[in-house]
């Protein structure tokens, strides 16, 4: 019970702190002088040129004087305009698959982090690296045979 008794006098010396703390921090205010910016002006809203082309609905393209190509789109909150992009290139075929026929489908062996790694896939089917690795490996199939006239 003494406990109790003590740990709430110590609670209510703190919370009676607390706000005698606070007002004496509002009631000495700090001078500090304003800084004046000079007024900016709003930048001019974006607009579709008349020009431009709609590729797709609320999508338009614009080629600017210098040549440099603009997109548009038509959004929520306005109107978007960014430089187009350019298409990624490809990513590289990897060198280090390799591709065997097995009727229909085509088997892979490819590494990965724990060892060689094999799997199969239809013709039908294949992503495209995967069918850029085999597409080589007909090719390299087919130099062989005709160097070695089979």
């Amino acid at each position: 019970m003494k406990k109790i008794t003590m740990s709430l006098a110590v609670l209510a010396a703190f919370a009676s702190a607390v706000p005698a703390q606070q007002a004496a921090k509002k009631t000495a205010p700090k001078k500090v002088a304003a800084k004046v910016k000079p007024a900016q002006k709003a930048p001019a809203p974006v607009t579709i040129p008349a020009d431009a082309k709609e590729i797709s609905p609320g999508y338009y393209r614009w080629v600017d004087p210098k040549g440099q190509a603009w997109t548009y789109r038509k959004t929520p909150f306005g109107i978007m305009r960014g430089p187009e992009q350019k298409a990624a290139a490809p990513a590289p075929v990897p060198t280090d698959w390799t591709a065997t026929d097995a009727g229909d489908s085509v088997a892979f062996t490819g590494p990965s982090p724990f060892g060689q790694k094999h799997w199969t896939a239809k013709k039908t089917e294949l992503n495209e690296t995967e069918a850029a690795v085999w597409k080589r490996a007909q090719e390299a199939h087919n130099t062989a045979s005709a160097s070695t006239g089979k």
